[in-house]
């Protein structure tokens, strides 16, 4: 006779288990603040663009008459000279960033995995019966 499963004669199947999944969990944890390290940036310079002008209200002398020392009133109306493409050089300096980061969890997936059955390296082959 032929094999029950209707496997082909002499035909191999590998071992395998039963197809099942697992729950997995990864539990929420809260991280609160973290610091990063200080880190001394020194002086930088910034790229040579920026030619700009800004507007402002007008000039003002200073409050003793002293026409030396001009500021720049509020408002509207006035624009100062264009500078023109330039640098500057900044003192960044040592510092170092907290930002909080909260409670959280995360997502595990575990995808089932296996064959129909639970199986066992084999070969199908004919039996036979006999009465007696």
């Amino acid at each position: 006779g032929k094999p029950i499963s209707g496997r082909a004669v002499l035909s191999q199947e590998m071992d395998g288990n039963k197809s099942h999944s697992h729950t997995a969990r990864a539990q929420d944890t809260d991280l609160g603040t973290k610091s990063t390290s200080s880190f001394d940036y020194g002086t930088k310079s910034t790229n040579t663009t920026g030619n700009h002008t800004h507007q402002f209200g007008g000039y003002i002398n200073s409050f003793y008459g002293d026409s030396s020392h001009t500021s720049f009133q509020p408002g509207g109306g006035a624009w100062t000279q264009a500078a023109g493409d330039h640098a500057h050089t900044v003192y960044i300096g040592g510092h170092e960033h907290t930002m909080y980061i909260g409670p959280h969890g995360h997502v595990v997936i575990v995808d089932a995995d296996g064959k129909a059955e639970t199986t066992v390296k084999n070969i199908a082959f004919n039996y036979i019966v006999r009465l007696a």
